[in-house]
């Protein structure tokens, strides 16, 4: 039995040692088709659309047979064995005759004593093995050897776990296992459980701190404030907490009687925390890494708030009146300063997946016979990877048909939908198509870009093998589903590949390739992030607008793409220096390119960055003048930006002709150029002017000047009767 099963079922048990009800079983088989409603199942018993689904493989062990069990057991036996089908598994035949001819034989003896034995939540499954082993041992007068006792119990564990959850009727956050996939109930999003997602709350201790983080945790999935992933999240930061809760002794909920001492409590926890070693190979210092330190503290002091806010409520709900003590201490743990601060690294250039990689992507498809991995799908989900940047899960969750043409004569999108393609219409030979991937990270964001041939070629080819793969594993045609799907537990084939499974077959591909760093170390690319870091780097070495960078990457800010520039300050600064830079007079900076480029640190400030140019104040200091940039001393541009210098002159004298009807229809007469708000706009008007024709008609022997828009300030006040 797996280690989780095991805590699972004592876990359950502990929390409702008997659920059984006889109501209950009673309507077990009104979900059973009524092909499974077997006594015998054998290969010519079986309907056919099932008969994949059994392994009938062991002659002298023989058939599943249930006649000889109580009526009770025999509904709650073709429950369960629907279950596994219906989740996608396979029914082992072998070890489950075994388990129902020993068990009849069980039940029959403990009828004789008058022992119960009409279900198998009368008994956990410990209990049940040593009853077996007894029947065992009278019939053959030797005890089972461990093989047999363990073929027997490992279709009796999970039968049993699959009836808990079907006679179990409790709310289901009550439970201290919550398993998505045997329990309906629990809040999910679309595509939701990826995997084993169950959450063990029972590891957390003490009691008081486990009922209250799940009704918390609960409260947040009903209200869709976070997901089955970060609830997971919170209980794993919520450990460490409950260790040194454990630890200490510490009170319930509030932790202390004295309020006052509950900083410096808590500055012992931060510590306790700092000092833990870390259980990942490689980390800095043996240590947790800092991100991993402030994610726990965050957790605590946000369940903490929350508590302190729903003190009424969690009393109520939890039967637990020692909430009511919190007070506005537990909502100060730390201060500013308390928490460890992370420090921002530039993306180191050597993690992007190099050429070497690329040409081993073929040994991932390759049969293991011949040296490779034997995966073809997971040649071609790396083959999207690399291609389009996406996230691995947006690649892994991808519908079956994700195209939609383009023409050619639209290559420019202008013809495209977001809609999907017409049935049975693929891209065929168009170079140009839309790719509908599945966007699992940012709510709202976009869920489509652009793709060339290589990438409706890859998809076209998975396609293909998803058809022929639906076929020889019985799989319904997969008209809906996921194009990229798991190989295991997957009856009806509608489960998708996984991101674990890449990563372990990444893992192959690097050892049978012998691909190594600069250090002669194995590659580490158990981070497939990389492969979207290097599409990001090559969209921006290419010259690629960076709001078309951020459209493509579906991002919903400029800052987030931002993250992604950072990571070639080469690149970056080869482009700024391409240009002559102006200042807002139309005369060239007086401050040479590389110093400007230098005093911006334009790989890390992208505040500098403006729609028209850029901000050469030095990082320490503040503007104070908004965004009047083109009558600042202090702005630069180059003819990069000659299109929205006309269109911002255009719309300047559009926006003073509006303004002078304006004050001439409430005074009577036009503003006069001394007006402020004019006067401020004949500034930018008179450096827009400079700006567009220096730019249009360069001259070689122009001569710098000392600031950026003094000059035409001051030619601007003296023709206005300004003084200064």
């Amino acid at each position: 039995m797996k280690r989780l099963d095991a805590a699972t079922l004592t876990t359950l048990h502990a929390h409702n040692p008997n659920p059984y009800d006889e109501a209950t079983n009673a309507g077990l088989l009104d979900s059973v088709p009524a092909g499974l409603r077997l006594l015998h199942y054998t290969r010519t018993s079986v309907p056919a659309a099932y008969l994949s689904s059994f392994g009938f493989y062991h002659d002298k062990i023989g058939n599943i047979h249930l006649d000889q069990l109580p009526t009770t057991m025999q509904r709650e036996v073709m429950f369960a064995l629907w279950r596994v089908i219906e989740l996608g598994g396979r029914v082992p035949c072998a070890p489950l005759g075994l388990l129902t001819r020993e068990l009849a034989s069980t039940c029959d003896r403990l009828a004789r004593t008058g022992q119960p034995h009409h279900s198998l939540m009368e008994r956990t499954p410990m209990q049940w093995r040593e009853e077996l082993a007894r029947t065992w041992v009278q019939r053959t007068r030797e005890l089972p050897n461990a093989n047999t006792l363990r073929t027997v119990l490992a279709p009796l564990d999970r039968m049993i776990k699959l009836l808990w959850f079907a006679y179990e009727t409790t709310p289901w956050w009550t439970r201290e296992v919550w398993d998505p996939v045997l329990d309906q109930r629990i809040p999910r999003r679309e595509h939701e459980p990826l995997g084993n997602r169950a959450i063990h709350w029972h590891r957390l201790d003490p009691a008081w701190l486990r009922t209250a983080a799940m009704w918390w945790v609960k409260t947040e999935l009903e209200s869709n404030q976070i997901t089955l992933t970060t609830a997971s999240g919170k209980l794993e930061s919520l450990l460490p907490f409950g260790a040194f809760v454990t630890a200490r002794h510490l009170l319930p909920a509030q932790l202390v009687e004295d309020h006052q001492l509950l900083r410096p409590l808590m500055l012992d926890f931060l510590h306790d925390v700092i000092a833990t070693p870390s259980q990942r190979p490689g980390s800095k210092n043996g240590l947790l890494s800092t991100s991993r330190v402030t994610q726990i503290a965050s957790v605590v002091r946000g369940f903490y708030a929350f508590m302190h806010d729903h003190r009424d409520d969690a009393c109520t709900a939890l039967q637990e009146w020692h909430w009511a003590q919190l007070s506005a201490e537990h909502l100060r743990f730390w201060r500013m300063g308390d928490l460890p601060r992370s420090r921002v690294t530039a993306f180191d250039e050597r993690h992007l997946v190099s050429d070497e990689v690329l040409s081993a992507l073929p040994l991932m498809g390759r049969p293991a016979v011949d040296g490779g991995v034997g995966d073809a799908q997971a040649m071609r989900i790396l083959h999207l990877l690399i291609a389009t940047g996406r996230r691995i899960s947006e690649i892994c969750l991808m519908s079956t048909d994700p195209l939609t043409p383009v023409p050619l004569d639209n290559a420019d999108g202008a013809g495209a939908t977001d809609g999907a393609s017409d049935a049975g219409a693929g891209p065929g030979a168009g170079a140009i198509a839309k790719l509908r991937y599945t966007q699992t990270k940012i709510e709202g964001a976009p869920d489509t870009i652009f793709v060339g041939a290589d990438v409706i070629s890859v998809i076209e080819e998975q396609q293909r093998w998803r058809r022929e793969y639906a076929t020889a594993a019985g799989h319904p045609a997969p008209v809906e589903g996921y194009l990229f799907v798991k190989y295991q537990n997957n009856r009806r084939g509608d489960r998708p590949y996984t991101a674990s499974l890449l990563r372990t077959q990444l893992r192959k591909l690097i050892e049978r390739a012998d691909l190594r760093d600069g250090t002669g170390a194995l590659l580490d690319l158990s981070s497939t992030h990389r492969f979207r870091h290097t599409k990001a780097t090559s969209l921006i070495n290419a010259g690629v607008p960076l709001h078309v960078v951020q459209r493509y990457l579906g991002h919903s800010s400029p800052e987030m793409t931002m993250h992604y520039a950072q990571t070639l300050d080469t690149t970056a600064k080869a482009e700024f220096l391409r240009y002559q830079k102006l200042t807002a007079t139309g005369q060239p900076a007086t401050v040479p390119a590389d110093d400007l480029y230098d005093l911006m640190a334009l790989d890390a400030r992208s505040d500098r960055v403006l729609p028209n140019g850029w901000c050469t104040l030095p990082p320490a200091q503040t503007c104070g003048k908004g965004n009047a940039c083109l009558t600042c001393d202090l702005f630069v541009t180059d003819r990069r930006y000659l299109d929205v210098h006309h269109q911002e002159l255009e719309g300047l004298e559009q926006l003073i002709d509006r303004r002078q009807d304006a004050h001439r229809q409430r005074t009577g007469a036009p503003m006069s150029e001394s007006h402020v708000w004019l006067s401020l706009r004949r500034r930018e008007h008179g450096a827009l002017v400079s700006l567009i024709d220096a730019l249009e008609h360069p001259a070689s022997d122009v001569q710098p000047i000392v600031t950026g828009a003094v000059s035409v300030r001051v030619e601007h006040d003296r023709a206005a009767g300004v003084t200064r």
